[in-house]
């Protein structure tokens, strides 16, 4: 990728960043919150858009599929630029970013399925999920921003601490 194509990349995603957040904060986009208010009050204007997005996901990855697209090296750095430079320092420290989780799916999945319980559930405490806690994190409510500094620092400390220990629960040991 030379260095023209990878600003063209650079500039569109933020424009298209720039629509969803616009969007997202003009319409109180909320996963969290569709689902609660549908349930609670009986409220689907918000779950409309939950709706939405499975749709126009279902749809885009089949588009690309159908248009002959490869997503499979999509998160690969690729170029000498000095962000990849710093990007390969960091991936000494976060195994988990540099060669990826190899647990077995019956480990996996329990604890998948208690990270999203843990998730929904402080999400619901925080009033709202992830792409909620971005936009009033860049409306500057103070709660958007130390909810996103919680993920962050969690995202890290599963990748640091846990992945490893995981890990030891998929060694294969010679029969």
């Amino acid at each position: 990728m030379t260095g023209i194509a990878a600003w063209k990349i650079g500039l569109a995603t933020l424009f298209i960043g720039m629509i969803i957040g616009y969007l997202g904060q003009r319409s109180r986009f909320c996963t969290i919150s569709g689902i609660r208010d549908f349930f609670l009050v009986k409220d689907s204007y918000r779950l409309k858009g939950l709706i939405g997005i499975i749709i126009g996901g279902v749809l885009g990855f089949a588009l690309v599929n159908q248009l002959g697209g490869d997503l499979s090296g999509f998160t690969k750095p690729v170029g000498d630029w000095p962000f990849w430079q710093f990007w390969h320092w960091k991936l000494q420290f976060m195994p988990l970013l540099k060669g990826g989780l190899n647990v077995i799916p019956s480990i996996l999945i329990p604890i998948s399925a208690v990270g999203a319980f843990f998730m929904a559930y402080f999400s619901v405490m925080a009033e709202g999920c992830p792409f909620r806690q971005h936009v009033m994190a860049g409306e500057g409510r103070l709660s958007g921003i130390i909810y996103i500094a919680g993920l962050v620092l969690g995202v890290v400390f599963f990748d640091v601490v846990i992945v490893p220990y995981l890990q030891l629960l998929t060694l294969r040991f010679p029969t």
